[in-house]
């Protein structure tokens, strides 16, 4: 797990400071000691890392929160096929990246047993989790290339498991789940803090999404939920 705790400190000599104590100096006799102690582990119980390791951490922390564009992996560049589900993800790869548009893919798949695992997914977020190989990651790659199948996951923001009846609802950077008493499932945008509902009745807030139902010999029906990000001005 990356340590995000690193990027406040600007170079190793803070790092060190960090570790001390208006009492190490009551008992130790110069600076030199309390670093080298510190060095030596005898502090505290956080994590120490010595300098070469200090700086790898702070270059991976400083790459995942100032992505570079050589990192904006486009992964239906892979997509040669005709499939209409995969067509329409492809079309809207670069405007989820950008954070223009955030659309949330909502698939039932049917598995072995006969029971189905249906699920909402973050398009943007499985695609950035991809990139920086995070857990549970999608292999995006793989299912533009048609090798792999696109899957709901207990780790997506929404998961429902027919077979167990056990429901998983996950907020993420993107999105606050909430179950609306009068509206029913919708998801709050934390960018622009606008309401994005599933349902497919009229609401108060059916102007934040544009909702396509997509029919595919891979997946059945996909159903997309496309809500156009409001900048900050």
């Amino acid at each position: 797990m990356t340590d995000f705790s690193i990027a406040k400190f600007d170079n190793y000599q803070e790092y060190l400071h960090s570790f001390t104590t208006v009492e190490d100096f009551r008992y130790l006799p110069s600076y030199k000691t309390v670093t080298t102690l510190t060095k030596l582990g005898y502090r505290e119980h956080r994590s120490f890392y010595k300098e070469d390791e200090f700086l790898n951490v702070k270059k991976q922390v400083e790459q995942l929160l100032n992505p570079t564009v050589s990192a904006q992996i486009y992964y239906s560049q892979y997509f040669t096929g005709a499939d209409p589900a995969l067509w329409a993800l492809a079309e809207r790869e670069h405007l989820n990246v950008q954070q223009e548009i955030s659309t949330i893919i909502f698939l039932e798949i049917s598995g072995r047993s006969g029971f189905s695992k249906s699920g909402y997914i973050d398009f943007e977020a499985s695609l950035r989790n991809c990139r920086f190989k995070g857990s549970n990651a999608v292999d995006w790659r793989a299912v533009f290339e048609e090798r792999k199948m696109l899957q709901p996951q207990p780790s997506d923001i929404v998961f429902y498991d027919w077979r167990t009846r056990k429901i998983f609802a996950n907020d993420n950077d993107n999105y606050t789940v909430v179950a609306h008493p009068e509206h029913g499932l919708m998801f709050i945008h934390k960018g622009d803090h606008k309401n994005v509902p599933v349902t497919t009745k009229k609401n108060p807030f059916s102007s934040n999404v544009r909702r396509s139902m997509i029919k595919s010999d891979l997946y059945g029906f996909m159903i997309l939920y496309d809500h156009h990000v409001r900048k900050k001005t």
